[in-house]
């Protein structure tokens, strides 16, 4: 099986799933810590990891709308499944609001997901997606730093010593940098596209 085949056919299956109804966020047993954000919360703000080329900050897309989720390349069906939803996100602007939008993926498994092959699965879903990371302890900061979660458990899967449980969110940052809405895995692509038409509009 090539190796764009095996990302899409988990992508496929699940979001099968999510049409019925059936894929729940992996984060049920956890209280949302945020829904829709004010500018006297917290949350949010710059951040730098890396990835194939070099270091990577939030800043560096200043001027943009950025929508960062946070999953690791192993996830056998809801990352798969988020990045297909971003992905027909993107497809559903404009050519002009596409070209300032940028979708980032930060892995929360630096130890096996390496920048080659976050290029690599970030490029197949679409060019505007871009696959980050950094050092464990480094992740732990972006993620508590955008009130995300995730925690090492047993592998269900014979080629995975261990996986992750994680929330399962996107969150949507306007042209300033500042943290504005995060929204839930089940989240369409429709939603996710008007939120970042919303931002422009209001933007001017």
């Amino acid at each position: 099986m090539s190796t764009h085949s095996k990302w899409l056919l988990p992508s496929v299956i699940t979001l099968a799933l999510v049409s019925l109804g059936l894929l729940w966020s992996v984060m049920d047993g956890k209280p949302d810590n945020i829904q829709k954000l004010t500018e006297s919360e917290e949350l949010g703000g710059d951040f730098a990891l890396r990835n194939i080329d070099g270091k990577v900050a939030l800043s560096d897309f200043r001027g943009k709308v950025v929508v960062v989720y946070f999953g690791f390349l192993s996830c056998p069906e809801v990352c798969p499944a988020s990045m297909s939803v971003l992905k027909r996100s993107m497809e559903k602007l404009s050519p002009e609001h596409l070209a300032n939008t940028q979708a980032l993926l930060i892995s929360i498994d630096p130890k096996r997901d390496d920048f080659q092959a976050l290029a690599e699965f970030t490029r197949f879903y679409h060019p505007n997606i871009q696959g980050i990371t950094g050092s464990v302890d480094e992740v732990k900061a972006v993620t508590s730093q955008y009130g995300a979660f995730f925690e090492i458990t047993e592998s269900e899967t014979v080629d995975s010593a261990y996986a992750y449980r994680h929330s399962s969110r996107y969150y949507i940052v306007d042209q300033s940098g500042a943290l504005v809405q995060s929204m839930r895995h089940s989240t369409t692509p429709n939603e996710i596209a008007a939120r970042i038409k919303k931002i422009f509009k209001q933007a001017g």
